[in-house]
C-alpha cells in the first residue's frame, strides 16, 4: 500500500466541559476524525452521550490514573481494582499506581473501562493508554494485559510498528535498550494478534519549551512532511479556554493552541496539500 493514511485523534474526551466542548466543534467541523474517552472522568457521561447521539467515531483512553490531584475519579473496577485503586479511587501519582498495581488489577480495570463505555452506549473502535502507562514504562509490562483485554474486545491498540515515535518521545532515542523494548511490545502484539498504526505522532514537549503557537503548528507539520506510507495517527489534546484550568496549570496553553490549530483549519489544509487521505480507526481494523 502506497497510500499515507491518517487518523486525526483528541485525547482526553470527557476530562472537562471545555474539552467536550472542544472536541465536538472538531468533529462537526471535520478536523478530527477519532476521539478517545476517559472513562473514569467526570464528564465522561456528558462526551459518551454527545458521541452516541452523533455517531462520532471514539476509542477508550485506557488510564491507570487519574489527571489531576484535587480531583477524585472512582475505579471502573471499584473494590476489584486492588492496589491500582485503593478505597476504589485511581491514585495521582501515575508512577506510583504502576509501581504497587498487579497485572490482574489492571487486567480487571481495562476491562471494567471499557464495559463503562459500552453501558453508556458507545461504540469503541480503538484502545490507547492515557500517560503512557501501558507501554511498559516505570518497568511494568502492562502492555501485556492491554493486549489481552484488546484481544478480548477485538480492538487495535495506539503503539505503531516503526520506531520513529520513540525517537521524537526522547529526542532521538539513541538508548538501545529503547529500540529492544519498542521490538518486544511489537512483537506481543502480533503474538497476541493484534493490529498497531505504522506511525504515531505527537508534540512531545511541555509549554515551557514550545516558544508559540506557530511553533508548535511548525513541529506537526515538519514530522508529517516524513511520514511514508501507511496508516498514522497524530494525537493532539484539544481543549477551549478554561479560566479555572488555566489557573491551574500553564500546560493548558498546549491544548489551547492545538484546538485553534485544528480549529482554524491550518492542519487540515497541510494535511491535505500533503496527499493525506482522513481515515478512521475502522480503516486499521479493515487492514
Amino acid at each position: 500500500m502506497n497510500e499515507r493514511l491518517l487518523i486525526v485523534n483528541a485525547d482526553d474526551y470527557g476530562l472537562t466541559k471545555s474539552v467536550n466542548e472542544a472536541v465536538d466543534e472538531l468533529f462537526m467541523r471535520k478536523a478530527i476524525t477519532s476521539a478517545t474517552i476517559l472513562a473514569p472522568a467526570r464528564f465522561v457521561e456528558e462526551a459518551c452521550a454527545r458521541a452516541v447521539e452523533k455517531k462520532y467515531p471514539v476509542g477508550v483512553h485506557f488510564t491507570l490514573h487519574r489527571e489531576w490531584e484535587g480531583e477524585v475519579w472512582q475505579s471502573a473496577a471499584g473494590e476489584n481494582a486492588g492496589m491500582l485503586a485503593p478505597n476504589g479511587i485511581l491514585q495521582y501519582d501515575a508512577k506510583e499506581a504502576s509501581r504497587n498495581a498487579k497485572p490482574i488489577d489492571v487486567t480487571r480495570e481495562l476491562s471494567a473501562q471499557i464495559e463503562r463505555l459500552k453501558s453508556l452506549g458507545c461504540i469503541i473502535d480503538h484502545a490507547d493508554s492515557h500517560g503512557g502507562t501501558l507501554y511498559g514504562i516505570n518497568g511494568r509490562m502492562f502492555f501485556i494485559n492491554a493486549f489481552r483485554v484488546c484481544k478480548k474486545y477485538g480492538l487495535p491498540f495506539r503503539f505503531p510498528k516503526t520506531f520513529g515515535f520513540i525517537e521524537r518521545q526522547t529526542d532521538g532515542g539513541k538508548n538501545t535498550l529503547l529500540r529492544a523494548a519498542h521490538r518486544i511490545i511489537v512483537g506481543f502484539a502480533a503474538l497476541y494478534g493484534i493490529p498497531l498504526l505504522d506511525d504515531l505522532i505527537t508534540n512531545p514537549y511541555p509549554i515551557e519549551k514550545i516558544p508559540s503557537c506557530e511553533a508548535l503548528c511548525a513541529y506537526y507539520e515538519r514530522e508529517l512532511s516524513k511520514v511514508k506510507a501507511g496508516v498514522t495517527e497524530v494525537f493532539m489534546h484539544p481543549s477551549k479556554p478554561d479560566e479555572a484550568l488555566d489557573a491551574l496549570t500553564p500546560q493548558w496553553q498546549k491544548r489551547i493552541w492545538e484546538y485553534r490549530y485544528l480549529a482554524e483549519g491550518d492542519f487540515l489544509r497541510f494535511v491535505q496539500k500533503e496527499g493525506f487521505r482522513l481515515v478512521s480507526w475502522d480503516a486499521l481494523r479493515r487492514r
